[in-house]
């Protein structure tokens, strides 16, 4: 539970005498802090509201928020397709247009915001200094660290996994409610629902595919409790090793797990999904055909593969990250349905979706199918 509230009603010279002290206290140099030396309005207009985040907590903060800290790219768009990436102050590297030159463009509008580095061990001075109001968070983040780190400095954790297309949908309501930007939230959550409906009426007495789910390395699954594990299943699919659960299913890091390539033969897939290109960035700039090729081939050319009846019929897919997680991974599930149900989906435009998800972003459309690659071509 976390209701206490910072700066609400303070006088200037008393939240400017905390900031201060918190800096001190936790290491931080007061040089750089955005947060000090300012002043602030002796009352903050904004209203107070109280959200229950993704884990059950209970936050009371001051809307809209206007300032923020999305703690990776996942939580970076959502802030920004709701019309809300003004009050982006900081990323993490992923986010960070220099880092990663696939993004270059579509991130290009924080080429100049404080980058707070790993997502997964952030430079806790970057984001304290920062101003912003909100961590908005995953649950497989270091929300916990958070919590202690930025408490001093009046930055409240919101969580909200942004990555789990299930979560997203039913936190997009809170989402909008934060940053004052309801209207944004609601076309999300519609596209969102307009997918679903696709899914659900096109899929409706199908049986089940059976799939192979490789996640960015060879002999690497998802398993059920993450988004990859869903996308297969919302998108009429049957994970292979969907029977293999792992504990704390909160955190991303056991959401992965080394097959035994002899075990993939011999559950004998239907369809084969791998994640990425050895070596490549995901992000808005394509990849080169050649390379999903190349990667295609390697897959159908592993020994004692060609006894796979996803080899053999040439459902070996490979995927860029970039449209497949888009929106919580609800566009994922999408391509997966149009991947294993081409018949039943013949009709449904995957650009129409992606397009109605780049608009918000701000950057052009591309077709689907620069990132996205079958066995064959």
């Amino acid at each position: 539970m976390h209701r206490k509230k910072y700066g609400i009603g303070r006088a200037p010279g008393m939240k400017a005498a905390l900031l201060v002290a918190a800096t001190l206290a936790l290491g931080f140099p007061l040089s750089g802090n955005p947060l000090v030396g300012k002043g602030y309005a002796a009352s903050d207009e904004r209203k107070t509201i109280t959200i229950t985040d993704e884990l059950g907590r209970e936050i009371t903060l001051p809307v809209p928020v206007k300032a923020v800290y999305p703690d990776l790219w996942y939580q970076t768009e959502i802030v920004r397709a709701i019309g809300a990436g003004d009050t982006i102050v900081a990323v993490d590297q992923t986010a960070d247009p220099n880092k990663n030159a696939a993004n270059r463009e579509y991130f290009a509008e924080f080429a100049k915001v404080p980058d707070a580095g790993n997502f997964n061990g952030p430079n806790w001075e970057t984001i304290a200094t920062s101003g912003a109001e909100v961590f908005f968070a995953r649950r497989n983040s270091p929300w916990q660290d958070a919590v202690e780190k930025l408490k001093p400095f009046g930055i409240q954790v919101v969580v909200v996994s942004t990555w789990d297309p299930k979560v997203l949908r039913a936190q997009l309501p809170n989402v909008g409610r934060i940053f004052g930007a309801e209207k944004g939230a609601a076309a999300l959550a519609q596209l969102y629902d307009d997918i679903e409906k696709i899914l659900t009426e096109r899929l409706k007495g199908t049986e089940p595919k059976t799939v192979y789910f490789e996640n960015n390395a060879d002999f690497v699954t998802s398993v059920p409790g993450s988004g990859w594990h869903d996308t297969i299943v919302l998108g009429g699919g049957q994970n292979i090793f969907g029977d293999i659960k792992i504990g704390n299913s909160g955190s991303a890091s056991v959401h992965t797990y080394t097959i035994d390539p002899v075990e993939i033969i011999n559950r004998n897939p239907e369809v084969i999904i791998h994640n990425g290109v050895d070596g490549q960035a995901s992000g808005y700039q394509p990849w080169d055909k050649a390379q999903l090729a190349e990667q295609a081939q390697r897959i159908a050319g592993r020994p004692g593969w060609g006894s796979v009846k996803a080899v053999q019929d040439k459902n070996v897919f490979i995927f860029n990250n970039f449209l497949y997680s888009a929106l919580g991974k609800q566009l994922g599930a999408l391509v997966v349905a149009k991947w294993l149900y081409p018949d039943r989906l013949a009709d449904v435009d995957l650009d129409t979706y992606f397009a109605r998800w780049l608009e918000p972003q701000g950057v052009k459309a591309k077709p689907a199918s620069d990132y996205l690659y079958k066995l064959g071509g």
